[in-house]
């Protein structure tokens, strides 16, 4: 399962498991019951999470006598209209490398085409590494693609297989030419805070793409209240699960969507003490109409017209208790005074109706809302105003969506609330942010029928080779291959933690300046990981995240749920 956390724009864009997948997912040690779940719930006891103290117990489960560890590479595909289609990859084609490392030694992956599977032979019953070294991104060419590293004492790893939205022969491209050039008629006036989405279930691709409003924009972008698109050229860089760029192939049974989301304000015109109250100035987004886009074959590295006609989508509107206090609550436990934080609620369709499945999910509606300086006396106008810094507080919203796609689908509400550290960019640039976050995912169905709240907290006592670096403090000289500690969250049972190392410096990219980089990551049951080589350099700037979730996809238990609970924490910034 890929879990970016690659939140972009107004709304939450959530990429599922991939196929192959980014970061490499695992039965780990805990996980040695692979009977089936028929409740298709979630279970819910609060056991602790495994310790770093002990040896732990390796895994053994059903299936072929091999000395090593196998990974199954079957994957079962569902395309639009059409019956599921079972395929089997190498892995080995869509990585640099893949080698699992036990006791310093290392030992490759080889490809059983006849078994359908990856076999590390010999590796022994202990802890070890599973290191899979990505390709450089097409965006990227002349830098490293990320490394994962999974720890664990499995003897069957479940990274390569799974069920996936879509066809499984869909053509992909790196060339950073490959364009589209959309002309779509009859749209709502454009609004300041508009976005646009295209979709195509069957190819898995996803792109939320943003107007320029600058009226000298030479790319042919709508502009203010205008009510269609004319030849707008657009760089072809969508979102999947699929790890690549995927091009629609119509002649294949692809759709194509081009979706309007259509932004509001939450309070159209705040007064008095509506002022002090961040909520006064939320965006709401619905997805107000979408455009079937008819368009030939695309072509990597070349512009391909699309074309289409909005049409309105009709939208419904459920409530959506927010207990905001308790997320700001969690947020603080790294720093007592918030300065900046953030919230969004948003509906997105996740492919697969009885269990989810792996593939993109376009939104269909959500609300944003920050915190603000509000005017201690809501009568004062003017800069000179003595101001506070005011959180989102709890509320009931009425939240509006639209959905035009597939009936195999769920829709899936998103909460997830986030505390901004801006810091100095060390290239002296524009500002950097970290973040933690709080996120709650789970059927709109199940969510709208009691008060939302976090279901993870973050995890406690994060600490750098032994000494705590809050999100605004810089620590120095921690070497190449640091220690992170940190204890369980005080509430929720992780399944697991990953630890994202992350780079403050920049880069040049194909679409400019890159920031904030994932360099990868280290996925484990364990409290206490040391970052292994080829994370860190000498020179560079750098921060970690640690993620505790509980999620679908690690064991049977979960397996059939929709729900997916998330807690990010972070360090400040450091340099070996």
């Amino acid at each position: 399962m890929r879990h970016d956390l690659g939140l972009k724009g107004a709304l939450g864009l959530l990429t599922l498991a991939g196929c192959p997948p980014d970061d490499v997912v695992i039965i780990t040690a805990s996980d040695t019951d692979t009977s089936t779940s028929t409740s298709g719930e979630p279970t819910t006891e609060d056991g602790p999470p495994t310790s770093s103290t002990g040896e732990p117990e390796p895994t053994t489960t059903g299936g072929p006598e091999f000395d090593g560890v196998i990974a199954p590479t079957l994957r079962i595909y569902r395309p639009l209209d059409g019956a599921e289609i079972e395929a089997s990859r190498d892995p080995l084609l869509d990585h640099e490398s893949l080698t699992i490392v036990a006791s310093g030694v290392t030992y490759p992956a080889v490809y059983a085409e006849a078994e359908r599977r990856l076999e590390f032979a010999d590796v022994p019953k202990a802890m070890y590494s599973l290191r899979a070294q990505q390709p450089a991104a097409p965006d990227l060419p002349d830098l490293p693609g990320r490394l994962s590293v999974t720890q664990s004492v499995a003897r069957e790893l479940e990274s390569f297989g799974g069920i996936c939205s879509g066809r499984p022969d869909i053509a992909f491209t790196g060339d950073l030419e490959t364009t589209l050039a959309a002309s779509v008629g009859e749209m709502l006036p454009l609004g300041p805070e508009d976005q646009f989405e295209f979709y195509s279930y069957n190819a898995d691709a996803l792109f939320l793409v943003f107007p320029n409003l600058d009226e000298m924009d030479a790319t042919g972008s709508p502009q203010l209240d205008e009510t269609e698109i004319v030849d707008w050229t657009i760089p072809w860089r969508p979102d999947s699960g699929r790890d690549a760029w995927p091009l629609v192939d119509t002649a294949e049974g692809d759709d194509f969507w081009l979706g309007h989301l259509v932004a509001t304000p939450l309070v159209p015109a705040p007064m008095g003490a509506e002022l002090q109250d961040p909520w006064s100035f939320a965006q709401r987004y619905v997805l107000g109409e979408t455009a079937k886009l008819s368009l030939p074959t695309m072509t990597s590295g070349a512009t391909t017209a699309v074309s289409g006609t909005f049409k309105a989508v009709a939208g419904e509107t459920v409530s959506v208790d927010l207990r905001a206090s308790e997320f700001m609550a969690e947020l603080q436990i790294y720093d007592a005074v918030l300065k900046s934080v953030g919230c969004f609620v948003a509906t997105v369709l996740e492919p697969g109706a009885e269990h989810p499945i792996t593939g993109v999910a376009p939104n269909l509606g959500g609300i944003n809302v920050y915190g603000i300086d509000a005017p201690v006396d809501p009568e004062c106008v003017g800069m000179d105003c003595e101001t506070m810094f005011v959180t989102p507080g709890d509320r009931v919203l009425e939240l509006e969506l639209g959905n035009p796609y597939s009936e195999d689908g769920t829709e899936t509400l998103i909460v997830q609330c986030s505390r901004y550290v801006f810091v100095d960019d060390p290239d002296g640039g524009a500002y950097d942010y970290l973040a933690s976050d709080l996120i709650v995912q789970g059927r709109l169905e199940d969510l709208t029928q009691a008060p939302i709240v976090p279901k993870i907290g973050l995890v406690r006592d994060l600490a750098v080779n032994g000494t705590p670096v809050a999100p605004d403090e810089k620590l120095d000289g921690v070497g190449e291959n640091p220690t992170i500690s940190f204890t369980a969250p005080k509430f929720g049972a992780p399944d697991f933690y990953t630890i994202t190392i992350r780079t403050l410096d920049d880069v040049m990219g194909a679409d400019g300046p890159v920031v904030r980089r994932a360099l990868g990551s280290i996925r484990t049951e364990f409290t206490t990981v040391t970052i292994p080589d080829g994370f860190l350099e000498p020179g560079g700037q750098y921060y970690i995240q640690v993620t505790a979730e509980r999620s679908h996809g690690l064991t049977e238990a979960h397996a059939k749920s929709h729900d997916i609970w998330l807690s990010r924490a972070m360090t400040g910034v450091l340099t070996p």
